[in-house]
């Protein structure tokens, strides 16, 4: 594997502009080397599937497989999330189901995602480049992050310091890596799959041309871009960002330079704190590290094993009391953690610690989930030819950032504290009197109308399903802040006073010009002037789309959504979404 350091010596490359056109400041983000594996999840499967393969055949060891050559794909969920290059050549892409892929390359390897096995084996990886430099933080199994300059003195510069990682990767554990040295984590993450060093203060000139969709990889952490999961910062509210990304696209914002040229006041307004975190990122900056607070008593959670730890399902047992022990004493202090450092000392004397990173605060599951896995690759490591070590005989949990608690509470109830516990106090007892229907709370399930996307359910009952999609017909993002449950029956009338319909062909007869309010509505509608009788002109309307649910089945219907503006009370223009049924008009939606 090569390193291409040619935005250090030159300035004609694509990743850096002149001296005198440039006039970006000096960059105020850490210089971060980012060592990533391509492909690391598919790496792992094979490694495991070939380690039951040797388990399974006593005449000998068999053949190792190379994806280069042999057509292989990872399901996750019945969903491929990764392919090999001759599973891609064969039409077996990323992102189609189990059906679709093995019709496209039915001789394909199917493997399934295991995460426990990826964050294990990805310590071979940590191990080795801790043999180059110490300090380094595991992003996620497959990523490494490290600060770059004190270890680029010590080996001589940074080209040195990236073709020696390079080496001992590739020497202790067999698998290639590539590595990226920017300012910035986002920076050297972009760079490290070409294995770039991009000049110093030049980090945003590199990410202005790279196309919006890289956020999808942005360093911000387990609580982005998974959905199910809480947002960092505001955990009351869902931050995915797949669709922050379309939503962007929507916007004509197609590259991070677009992005991050955008003013920086006006993105927190329209959007928030957290893609204000990718505004920065985008301009090649890193967001400031939590204000770090020190207790007069340093936390420190240990525990000495009385049997010694040598397999890796000991590890599940130790892991909560363990955790639960460090977050009584963060309670306690009011404060979270936000880097975690997990020490173990085995019955030799030998130490080994390994440091994770999290985006947010780390909770009880979130600690439980490290210390299995980091204990799992410790054992693993000398099992697969790595360093060997002995039965861990202590364990012990070192908060490294910490950070009072107030600055990542949400804005309403959350996950802890003594505000969540009255609430859920309240909760229980309103649900004893007047029975378990009297608090409920929505739930995103999925569907083609707004009405239908969210349902109520009791409060800490079972959620129901999800049902994701694709759901042809589906209104796309920003939807209407104001959704129905009974929508309000409207006539939509041309300049004629005809009534004016969708045709067989999704064609409107004619251009509406008036708005008829048939019914009195919600009291929002009697806000902005749509009474019964009212009649209010059409300024602006879009073009209809029309939904075919269950075209197939005889109880199939047909309907149509249309966007409108219209003019309601003291002249004030309101944004409407109306949907037609049978040839009726309701209101679906209000837009703010």
């Amino acid at each position: 594997m090569t390193l291409d350091t040619s935005t250090s010596t030159s300035t004609s490359t694509s990743t850096s502009t002149s001296t005198s056109t440039s006039t970006n400041p000096a960059s105020t983000a850490t210089r971060t080397v980012a060592v990533t594996v391509p492909d690391w999840p598919l790496l792992a499967a094979l490694d495991r599937h070939q380690r039951r393969l040797v388990e399974e055949s006593p005449d000998g060891e068999p053949a190792a497989i190379d994806p280069a050559v042999v057509p292989v794909i990872l399901l996750d969920q019945h969903r491929v999330t990764h392919s090999s290059a001759a599973a891609r050549e064969a039409g077996a892409l990323p992102g189609m189901k189990r059906r679709a892929a093995r019709a496209a390359c039915p001789e394909a390897l199917v493997l399934e995602a295991d995460r426990e096995n990826e964050s294990a084996l990805f310590e071979l990886v940590a191990a080795a480049v801790d043999t180059i430099a110490a300090g380094v933080d595991v992003l996620r199994p497959g990523v490494l992050l490290m600060s770059a300059r004190g270890p680029a003195r010590h080996q001589g510069g940074e080209a040195q310091l990236a073709e020696r990682i390079l080496d001992a990767v590739a020497e202790l554990t067999g698998w290639d890596c590539s590595v990226g040295i920017a300012d910035g984590p986002f920076a050297a993450l972009l760079a490290s799959p070409p294995g770039r060093i991009v000049r110093d203060g030049r980090s945003a000139d590199y990410l202005a041309p790279h196309p919006i969709t890289t956020l999808r990889s942005a360093p911000v952490g387990p609580g982005w871009g998974h959905r199910g999961q809480p947002s960092a910062r505001r955990t009351e509210r869902r931050l995915d960002l797949a669709e922050t990304v379309d939503l962007l696209q929507r916007l004509g914002i197609t590259t991070l330079g677009d992005l991050a040229a955008l003013p920086s006041a006006a993105v927190a307004d329209r959007f928030g704190p957290d893609v204000s975190t990718l505004h920065l990122l985008a301009r090649g900056e890193e967001p400031a590290p939590p204000a770090t607070h020190h207790p007069t008593q340093p936390i420190l959670a240990e525990t000495t094993l009385e049997t010694p730890l040598v397999r890796t399902d000991q590890a599940a047992f130790i892991a909560r009391p363990l955790a639960e022990e460090l977050h009584t004493m963060l309670v306690a202090n009011g404060l979270v953690c936000t880097r975690l450092r997990i020490v173990a000392r085995t019955e030799g004397g030998e130490e080994m610690e390994r440091t994770w990173r999290h985006d947010g605060a780390l909770t009880v599951a979130d600690v439980v989930d490290r210390i299995r896995w980091q204990c799992d690759g410790w054992i693993t490591r000398s099992r697969l030819g790595g360093p060997s070590t002995g039965a861990i005989t202590r364990i012990g949990l070192h908060p490294l950032q910490l950070a009072p608690a107030g600055e990542s509470a949400p804005a309403l109830w959350g996950s802890a504290g003594e505000a969540a516990q009255r609430a859920s106090r309240a909760f229980a007892r309103a649900q004893g009197l007047a029975g378990e229907d009297a608090v409920q709370v929505p739930v995103r399930v999925g569907g083609r109308l707004l009405a239908d996307e969210m349902v109520l359910v009791p409060w800490r009952s079972e959620k129901p399903a999800t049902h994701p999609g694709p759901w042809p017909g589906s209104l796309p993002r920003p939807v209407p802040t104001t959704v129905f449950r009974d929508p309000p029956p409207v006539a939509l009338e041309d300049a004629d006073g005809r009534p004016v319909v969708v045709t067989a062909r999704g064609l409107l007869s004619a251009a509406p010009a008036r708005l008829l309010v048939l019914a009195p509505g919600a009291p929002v509608l009697q806000r902005l002037g749509l009474r019964a009788g009212s009649s209010h002109p059409v300024l602006a309307h879009g073009a209809p789309t029309v939904i075919d649910e269950r075209w197939w089945t005889p109880q199939g219907a047909r309907s149509a959504r249309l966007q409108l503006v219209v003019r309601g009370a003291g002249d004030e223009e309101t944004a409407v979404l109306a949907l037609s049924r049978t040839g009726s008009w309701t209101l679906e939606g209000l837009y703010d």
